[in-house]
């Protein structure tokens, strides 16, 4: 599952808007980004640094007070993995500029930006908070709930239109800011091994009974995953567990802009890092055969599918009621059995079309619009 990502900086001072201006036309140094592949960046609005500077100064009043935000730096991705899987990068981009157009007033939006030198193509947007002919950043971000109510508005218009999901509502992990983000890029590009251990802990929307970051299952499973491809070297190998075990620390250190998850991968951590040493090989056989037992069980656990609703067929006795829907993505067509998934829908009213979620035991309304494109 892919999210869509929206962070957002105050630039106070023209020189905080020369020192970002920098970095997104390249004129410092930028370890993280491939030189050879500066022709596919992208620029709408003015073309440098100075006459950026020259269009946020003619749309700032005369009088403003010393600490007022002069320009709204909004940063726009998503997961790596939708990048990986051949999404429409063009398209993504493009919506979320008529998003921020929309939102501040074509006249408002001084530039945007799409990076595709980086790791992670993304979209740098230089807006001024104008509010009639006065600076009011705090009406764009002032405070949770209008920061919340911007990151939903976000996935809704243009997150799902290419399979982006939201971050979970009313979490309490603290974003990064886009400083921080880039920060922790070029520390990870530095310091991280590159292992097929998961790089980060996914955020999920608020389920139906909790707010949850990605559920223990979901993670264990792609933890247990990783971590069988390496069990079995590092059985032959005898004494690696420990060496496994800093890598996983590593990669949970990555993701530790979310206390949570970081505390839930080191406990999953600490279950890996002694467990063979002083074991005879059919000790570790079995120890590696009941891991994979345990991730199987996670897998099935944490199956989740989302589709267009169809209906729900009356079971024959004692068999669970039958959720019909077409699977977004592939058009497959699944019955899945639950009666409490069905009953969950059955209270939040579902119609047909609709948009769902189902888990194994719960389901969810994610987009009541009918009128979809598939």
């Amino acid at each position: 599952m892919s999210y869509a990502i929206l962070r957002t900086a105050k630039l106070k001072s023209f020189g905080e808007i020369g020192g970002s201006l920098s970095h997104t036309f390249r004129t410092r140094d930028t370890p993280n980004a491939d030189p050879l592949r500066l022709g596919d960046n992208e620029h709408h609005g003015p073309t440098s640094d100075d006459e950026i500077k020259a269009a946020i100064k003619a749309l700032l009043p005369d009088k403003r007070r010393s600490d007022a935000v002069l320009c709204i730096e909004y940063f726009i991705g998503a997961s790596p993995e939708f990048f990986a899987q051949g999404g429409d990068d063009a398209g993504y981009f493009g919506a979320a500029r008529e998003w921020l157009l929309q939102r501040h007033g074509a006249d408002n939006v001084v530039s945007t930006h799409v990076h595709r030198d980086e790791t992670s193509p993304h979209l740098i947007a230089y807006v001024v908070p104008r509010d009639g002919e006065k600076l009011n950043a705090k009406k764009w971000l002032g405070g949770r709930a209008v920061l919340s109510a911007m990151q939903t508005d976000f996935a809704q218009m243009v997150g799902l239109r290419y399979g982006l999901e939201r971050g979970e509502e009313g979490s309490v992990a603290r974003h990064q800011t886009i400083k921080e983000y880039y920060a922790h890029v070029q520390a990870a590009e530095r310091t991280i091994p590159k292992v097929d251990f998961p790089s980060e802990r996914l955020v999920l929307e608020q389920k139906l009974f909790s707010e949850t970051v990605e559920t223990d299952a979901d993670f264990a499973r792609r933890v247990a995953d990783a971590t069988l491809k390496s069990v079995e070297p590092l059985i032959k190998r005898g004494s690696e567990a420990g060496q496994i075990a800093k890598r996983e620390r590593a990669q949970a250190k990555k993701v530790g802009a979310l206390t949570k998850a970081l505390k839930v991968a080191q406990d999953r951590i600490g279950i890996l890092e002694a467990p063979f040493e002083g074991l005879s090989p059919d000790d570790k056989d079995l120890l590696t055969r009941m891991l994979a037992s345990t991730a199987r069980r996670m897998r099935e656990a944490a199956r989740v599918i989302t589709g267009w609703f169809r209906g729900i067929s009356q079971p024959r006795s004692g068999e669970d009621h039958l959720i019909e829907l077409e699977e977004r993505g592939t058009g497959v067509i699944h019955q899945i059995p639950s009666s409490v998934a069905a009953l969950d829908l059955v209270n939040a009213n579902v119609q047909p079309g609709d948009l769902i979620e189902i888990y194994s035991t719960s389901a969810r309304i994610i987009d009541r619009s009918h009128d979809r494109e598939r």
